[in-house]
């Protein structure tokens, strides 16, 4: 059966080196690009997508929430995804059953043709760097984040913003988000550090190695 497949990345160039690959991959009948997650909804209100090449780092969206929602939709869909961070929290939250293959941006475009191939037949692909970086943090006894309680990639850039001393507002403005959103990730983040305020947050996370002095 031949498969549709979307690739969501925010990046045009990124975009088009992708495409190019996966045109040389048998089996894909048509290819789809978005920048955004609305761009994507508006794909899928078109087209059935059978596999997605999906960015962590969007606009509008964060990357695994995207992932959540596409696998509440539709649960035979295969995830393949492309990013460029290799934060140990990251790749702890990318060994996830709805994830079914992960190549870092830093690896070489054969491991997406890899991953592809693997995905194609029902397995699962980690790129040699991620399998490394694994390995790495099973030796030093990393005990690994949930995927309920680690946070995600933009309730991170909250968090940043938020020890930078920013308000909601200015947050609001800096990310591109709702301040409805900014309060959501806010509430989130001290649930998910067991914070009482924004000092303790700040805290907290310099202490699990979220932050890092001094702030970027």
């Amino acid at each position: 059966m031949n498969l549709n497949v979307a690739i969501v990345d925010d990046h045009p160039l990124v975009l088009e080196g992708l495409k190019s690959l996966l045109l040389q991959t048998e089996g894909i009948d048509h290819i789809y690009t978005a920048q955004t997650g609305s761009q994507l909804g508006s794909l899928l209100a078109l087209h059935s997508i059978h596999l997605y090449i999906i960015d962590l780092d969007l606009p509008d969206i964060d990357g695994f929430e995207l992932i959540h929602q596409i696998k509440q939709k539709s649960p035979e869909a295969r995830i393949i995804v492309s990013t460029m961070h290799e934060e140990i929290w990251i790749v702890n939250k990318l060994k996830h059953p709805d994830i079914d293959a992960v190549v870092f941006k830093s690896s070489a475009g054969e491991y997406i043709q890899k991953a592809l191939q693997a995905v194609l037949k029902g397995k699962k692909y980690y790129c040699p760097q991620f399998q490394k970086l694994y390995k790495e943090k099973d030796k030093i006894g990393h005990t690994p984040d949930t995927l309920d309680s680690a946070p995600t990639i933009r309730e991170l850039d909250v968090l940043k913003a938020i020890a930078k001393g920013m308000n909601t507002h200015e947050i609001s403005e800096c990310l591109f988000i709702s301040e409805n959103t900014v309060e959501w990730h806010r509430k989130n983040l001290m649930v998910k550090f067991g914070a009482k305020n924004a000092t303790d947050l700040v805290i907290k996370a310099l202490s699990k190695g979220y932050l890092s002095i001094p702030l970027k």
